[in-house]
């Protein structure tokens, strides 16, 4: 079936590992084969779907979360991504090709954080889980809880322009307009090309202070998606 889908017989493939399923749902090799023809088609949300449940049968075969990983980093997934590859050095020999070429990633990365945030990639991974966690509340209309989050994120990284941005975002909805615009002051200081501050900014400076904005749209940034794509250029 693999060899099949790397010829491009992707539904051929598919066919012949959806038919050894219902025989073998505990087979990790069919999880994974699944996996990898959706990340083959660029279907990379599924194709994590499938390495995880090959995960939960074998949590032990490399190629497995080296491919999980290529997925996440596809989809510009940062913690995720990066905590794949970390499993792969975890578990895989030192000499193994796919284990170098995480340790490779993981510490280019970091070197990178490093250099241009100041901060260790277990606290930049830290505080992006803490904006993504504060991100889904924001989306939820939740933009008190999402502010406490964004200040925690913050706390860690004091670098990432998209969280005070963020922050903005909220203390408007929230009424508080001296407040939105100097967290979106902040992110312009560090960042003076963030366009969403920019935008946003134009924006607030209408509002009056204690008026909440309920039906106003601005520009919001995802931090993995954001701080991922800067990383790699």
């Amino acid at each position: 079936a693999l060899e099949a889908a790397q010829r491009g017989r992707f539904q051929y493939a598919m066919d012949m590992l959806t038919d050894l399923l219902p025989e073998h749902p505990q087979h990790h090799d069919v999880a994974y084969g699944i996996g990898v023809i959706h990340a083959l088609k660029r279907e990379y949300e599924e194709s994590i779907r499938w390495f995880d449940k090959a995960i939960a049968i074998n949590p032990y075969r490399i190629e497995t979360h080296y491919n999980k990983a290529v997925s996440h980093q596809k989809l510009l997934e940062i913690p995720n991504c990066v905590r794949s590859y970390q499993r792969v050095v975890e578990i895989g020999p030192s000499d193994d090709p796919e284990v170098a070429q995480a340790r490779s990633f993981i510490e280019t990365l970091a070197s990178s954080i490093k250099r241009n945030q100041g901060i260790s990639l277990d606290a930049y991974l830290r505080s992006g889980d803490k904006f993504n966690q504060a991100f889904e509340l924001m989306e939820r209309g939740d933009w008190r809880g999402a502010l406490v989050g964004f200040r925690a994120s913050a706390a860690i990284n004091d670098r990432n322009a998209p969280c005070y941005g963020n922050m903005g975002i909220c203390h408007g909805h929230l009424g508080h307009k001296a407040e939105a615009l100097a967290a979106l002051d902040r992110a312009l200081e560090i960042d003076p090309d963030y366009q969403p501050a920019v935008s946003n900014r134009k924006l607030m400076e209408k509002m009056e202070e204690g008026i909440l904005l309920a039906n106003t749209t601005f520009q919001s940034v995802n931090y993995a998606l954001d701080s991922l794509r800067e990383e790699q250029q």
